[in-house]
């Protein structure tokens, strides 16, 4: 008496299993679902993030930059710089061999995950440093707050 044996399976070559990766890597990517960027930023400075004594300091490397140049607005939880740095072609110059600074536009959000007060928000430019000072909110967890009860008496 013989035993039934299941067919075999094709094996799958190196090129078909490369392939199948790849396709579940764009899936993977496709799936992600990235914060809306600003698609017309060309390069993207440097941005450090710390809290000292109560107060979130966003610093940010704006080398060259005026505060004519930059604009820094906070909106729903989001810090939002951005700026633009314009070509700088010194005189007499007919073309670059090198040139490493970024040039163009720029923006860079910061989610802010802590209450900060923007009524004494601070925003400082020196030595191509922006340093942004936002004081934060005091916790209001577990503080109580006592609601009136407005009573209306039964209707005579």
């Amino acid at each position: 008496m013989s035993i039934p044996r299941k067919a075999a399976r094709p094996q799958l070559t190196s090129l078909a299993l490369l392939q199948r990766e790849v396709n579940q890597i764009f899936e993977r990517l496709a799936s992600i679902e990235s914060p809306a960027a600003d698609l017309s930023s060309e390069w993207c400075p440097s941005v450090d993030v710390f809290e000292r004594a109560g107060k979130l300091v966003v610093v940010v490397e704006v080398a060259g930059l005026g505060p004519d140049t930059l604009r820094v607005v906070c909106r729903e939880r989001e810090l939002t710089i951005s700026g633009e740095r314009k070509e700088r072609r010194p005189p007499g110059i007919a073309a670059f061999l090198c040139m490493e600074r970024p040039l163009g536009r720029f923006s860079r959000t910061v989610p802010l995950d802590v209450a900060v007060d923007l009524k004494l928000a601070e925003a400082r430019l020196a030595s191509g440093l922006l340093t942004i000072t936002l004081p934060r909110l005091k916790d209001r967890r577990g503080r109580e707050t006592v609601i009136p009860i407005a009573w209306e008496g039964p209707a005579s």
